[in-house]
């Protein structure tokens, strides 16, 4: 899909777009995502070297399951200020980072969940802009907790004005509909939220499905995510 000139908003409710977005929330200075863990690993030693030991964080997860030898894992609450405030992070996920640093030429990139979906919304609402929703789904499948919060940002869109929708756009805010009255079900009910459920994970699903909880717009620029926009 064409993506010069759009605004991409990735989202990955559960539960990479919801951490990163925490963890800046709470004070940490930059986020570096990566594709892959060696590539994480060979970042976060280049920049030890820049920021000493205490500066730098290695996080992420493979199938769910905190990296061997990394510092946290993927669970939000793991990226508190105490952990994380001045510091920078090195992220990897299974799939969020492989597909954010995929992107090929938007204008802008936005990283979104639930907890900062109005902030978002309103964001886009304020401007002329031809907005890609980037969900990032589960080993390329699409994840329903996902559709619905793209579903929710359109739904937010179309408040008081038209606006052009994919196919794929309207069976997305078909399914926000459907699951309006019910976010948290939707998130704990999903395929990934089931598996998380699975790994002891409640606690995560029950953060992720969380609305509006944070004001802030972490944009993905040159490589790393941070609350500067340029």
């Amino acid at each position: 899909m064409e993506q010069a000139g759009r605004t991409a908003v990735v989202i990955d409710v559960l539960r990479a777009c919801t951490t990163i977005i925490y963890a800046l929330s709470q004070g940490c200075s930059v986020v570096y995502p990566c594709a892959t863990v060696s590539a994480a690993r060979e970042l976060y030693k280049r920049q030890v070297k820049i920021l000493g030991k205490n500066g730098v964080l290695l996080g992420g997860e493979r199938d769910g399951i905190k990296v061997k030898g990394f510092h946290l894992g993927n669970s939000p609450g793991e990226y508190s200020a105490k952990m994380v405030r001045g510091k920078t992070l090195i992220f990897t996920t299974t799939n969020c980072t492989k597909n954010l640093t995929a992107l090929n030429g938007p204008e802008e990139v936005i990283i979104c969940s639930f907890i900062n979906l109005p902030a978002v919304a309103e964001y886009l609402s304020a401007g002329d802009r031809d907005v890609l929703l980037a969900l990032s789904g589960t080993d390329g499948q699409m994840s329903a907790e996902d559709t619905v919060c793209g579903g929710m940002i359109i739904h937010e869109l179309l408040k008081g004005r038209e606006v052009a929708l994919s196919a794929s756009a309207r069976a997305a805010y078909t399914l926000y509909l459907h699951h309006r009255d019910s976010l948290p079900q939707a998130v704990i009910g999903s395929n990934h939220g089931i598996r998380l459920l699975e790994l002891g994970f409640k606690d995560d699903i029950d953060f992720c499905a969380r609305v509006g909880e944070y004001e802030i717009i972490p944009r993905y620029i040159r490589g790393k995510v941070s609350l500067q926009s340029g």
